[in-house]
């Protein structure tokens, strides 16, 4: 039970940051430490595109958490453990690579829930071979 708790309340707040880039992406790129872009000529083709990205990031993350979470099927929290992870993986390649800072507390969040994620897997996995 606590599995489906853990899995669900990450989705919950994954769903409230993909509310917050629909209704203010000021604030939501202010939280992840960007501004929102304009390009040449006062373009909003980068605001668009990160708006979507990342409202459809956190959109999926979550929704996906959330399914995981209800059906107590541990399949459907393999999508966000895969989004987080591989953000946590992308963020420290930008940084070691490209010389990019590193966004500690977006990577030790996106780590942490991986494997909060991956234990609530392993715990939905084995307990319903028990029934």
């Amino acid at each position: 039970m606590w599995a489906r708790v853990i899995s669900g309340l990450i989705g919950v707040f994954l769903l409230y940051s993909a509310l917050g880039w629909i209704i203010d992406p000021v604030s939501a790129a202010a939280g992840l430490a960007m501004t929102l872009v304009t390009g040449p000529g006062e373009s909003t083709l980068g605001m668009n595109t990160q708006i979507g990205d990342f409202t459809s990031f956190f959109f999926t993350a979550g929704i996906m958490a959330c399914i995981g979470a209800y059906r107590n099927e541990h399949v459907w929290l393999y999508a966000t453990i895969s989004l987080l992870g591989s953000a946590a993986i992308f963020r420290i390649y930008a940084g070691l690579v490209h010389g990019a800072d590193f966004l500690m507390v977006a990577i030790m969040f996106e780590v942490l829930m991986s494997s909060l994620l991956l234990i609530c897997v392993y715990k939905m996995k084995y307990s319903s071979r028990d029934l």
